[in-house]
């Protein structure tokens, strides 16, 4: 199997480029905000900055998926294809699932803070979804 050059940028000073290693199906990929906390309501959306950008063979595109630990959390990311020749900032639809207020702390004294109150606490540091590199079908439509 041929190996597929990915390139990544920062868009903000503090985004995390993904890694990869040979044995994983996909890439981590973090929040990336300047807030102490994002609050995502009881069964809303928000789309959560990373800040990166990528850039790739227009024969590959980007799936986001979610990771074992955000569904445990009843965080769903919702739908997300990463064009190959998309040249933004990703960003990650995330859904709050459960009946309760969803938070995404940056500093972990708070993460019991945020607990006490009721809140289902997801700390900043985790991945809040991975990417996979997935081949664009070549079709002809009649």
């Amino acid at each position: 199997m041929s190996r597929v050059k990915l390139y990544f940028a920062k868009v903000n000073e503090n985004g995390v480029i993904p890694s990869k290693r040979d044995c994983d199906a996909g890439m981590d990929i973090y929040a990336c905000f300047e807030e102490d906390s994002i609050t995502i309501n009881p069964h809303e959306t928000k789309m959560i900055a990373t800040g990166i950008m990528s850039a790739c063979s227009e024969d590959y595109y980007f799936q986001l998926f979610e990771r074992g630990s955000t569904g445990t959390k009843g965080i769903g990311q919702r739908c997300g294809v990463i064009e190959g020749s998309y040249r933004g900032e990703w960003f990650v639809p995330i859904t709050n699932h459960n009946d309760k207020p969803l938070v995404i702390v940056k500093e972990e004294p708070y993460l019991d803070y945020f607990k006490d109150k009721g809140f289902v606490v997801y700390p900043y540091k985790k991945g809040i979804c991975q990417a996979l590199l997935l081949p664009v079908s070549k079709v002809d439509i009649i």
